[in-house]
């Protein structure tokens, strides 16, 4: 009998001690660190340091042959905002439309001068909206992926059946298809490193927030009330036409070059993040 019960109680710790093993290994699979391991040897920093090259090229190009980009873009937010405004008229709603599409312009203007796109490049002044940025372009290519799903087969099908206008469409869908795999790796690989760093960025940015209210506050009145009086986003002598006070204006002068400031360091920074295919150092 008590044979019995020592073999029992062996076996017992067998099982306690198997499962702890197979805890163990699951939370270390699951772990964050081992799931930024993987997209890393799935391509991630390298593909993202090509994305960020493609980046620089891209804004050159587009600089060079539509130098009125902006203007353009700004007219379509327009057609796009004054047909929504004729369709919704409660002063809630049509508020909430002006100020998406005033952001949207501003977004343009912040990506057009620091040539960079908000997918790929973390704001140090608010960075806990990165992560919508980041999630929406994992979507867009998780999209992507799900057409060349279907379509790659179809066309291999069709290219083996010996259709040969099929060919060169089957190459551009494999390409497609290992761009947007490689497009969800690398917004997994920085969600994950965003997640790593939570806690921390929305602590710097709650402090740096606190910071600027206090160092800019009035100029920020001063910006607001501009943005009040008009559906476009005011120019420098609408908003210092408001100004009623020297210290307004010293504090828009200080909030000038602090941006200027902060646009130097960023143009370093984003020279090392190309050779070393990291985000998170930027803007």
């Amino acid at each position: 009998m008590e044979k019995e019960v020592k073999e029992e109680g062996r076996k017992s710790d067998i099982i306690t001690q198997s499962k702890n093993w197979i805890k163990n290994k699951l939370a270390k699979w699951n772990s964050t660190e081992n799931k930024i391991r993987i997209c890393e040897k799935l391509g991630a920093t390298k593909f993202q340091r090509v994305v960020f090259k493609a980046e620089e090229k891209k804004f050159k190009i587009l600089k060079k042959i539509c130098p009125n980009f902006i203007q353009h873009y700004d007219n379509w937010c327009n057609r796009k905002r004054d047909k929504l405004l004729k369709k919704y008229h409660s002063e809630e709603n049509q508020r909430k439309i002006i100020e998406y599409y005033r952001s949207q312009k501003l977004l343009a203007r912040k990506e057009w001068i620091r040539e960079e796109n908000r997918n790929y490049h973390m704001d140090q002044n608010n960075p806990m909206e990165f992560i919508e940025y980041l999630e929406w372009n994992k979507e867009i290519h998780q999209n992507g992926l799900k057409k060349n799903i279907i379509t790659l087969p179809l066309l291999s099908a069709a290219t083996i059946c010996g259709f040969a206008p099929a060919i060169p469409f089957l190459m551009l869908e494999a390409g497609s298809t290992f761009i947007n795999f490689q497009c969800v790796n690398i917004q997994n690989y920085n969600i994950y490193r965003f997640r790593q760093k939570e806690e921390k960025l929305k602590k710097l940015q709650d402090q740096k927030h606190k910071r600027d209210l206090k160092k800019y506050g009035e100029a920020a009145k001063i910006i607001g009330e501009s943005l009040d009086k008009t559906t476009e986003i005011p120019s420098l002598e609408e908003i210092i036409d408001n100004i009623k006070t020297p210290e307004q204006l010293q504090q828009l002068r200080n909030l000038r070059q602090a941006i200027l400031s902060t646009m130097v360091i960023n143009d370093r920074i984003k020279e090392s993040n190309i050779k070393g295919g990291k985000k998170y150092g930027r803007n």
